[in-house]
């Protein structure tokens, strides 16, 4: 068995390139998929911050694993692995930005509140208690 620096480095290369915890239990001597993943999460928890990439494609591989878990069950039609893989969707489209609203941001320099004209104002008034929507 390799030294335990180099099994801890075995599992986070071989996790973060697609091997699922089954595989890297038996190969690198993991009682089970159980304990080979608490490895890897104290293996991540324990070296220094993840590049923002390599962390994602973690917590991607992670959200995979666990749909295709669930997945033939859900085309079954069970309700709870469907609800599971809805909410396994959900969290992947949070992490990935998916549902975030646009960023707008306005562009020229920031108005002077003091150099708003009486007529400037009431348009603006005009407009919030009438939009043209």
């Amino acid at each position: 068995m390799p030294h335990l620096d180099q099994r801890r480095a075995e599992l986070l290369r071989r996790r973060l390139t697609g091997d699922d915890f089954t595989t890297l239990a038996r190969e690198l001597d993991y009682a089970d998929a159980a304990e080979a993943a608490a490895a890897f999460a104290q293996a991540l928890a324990d070296t220094e911050p993840l590049e923002d990439a390599a962390r994602q494609t973690a917590d991607r591989l992670a959200l995979d694993e666990l749909q295709h878990a669930i997945w033939d069950q859900a085309a079954d039609g069970d309700l709870d692995a469907i609800t599971t893989a809805l909410a396994i969707h959900d969290s992947r489209a949070r992490r990935l930005g998916v549902d975030a609203p646009a960023r707008l941001e306005a562009v020229g320099p920031a108005p002077d509140p003091a150099a708003v004209t009486d007529a400037e104002l009431d348009e603006l008034l005009a407009l919030i208690e009438d939009p043209p929507i």
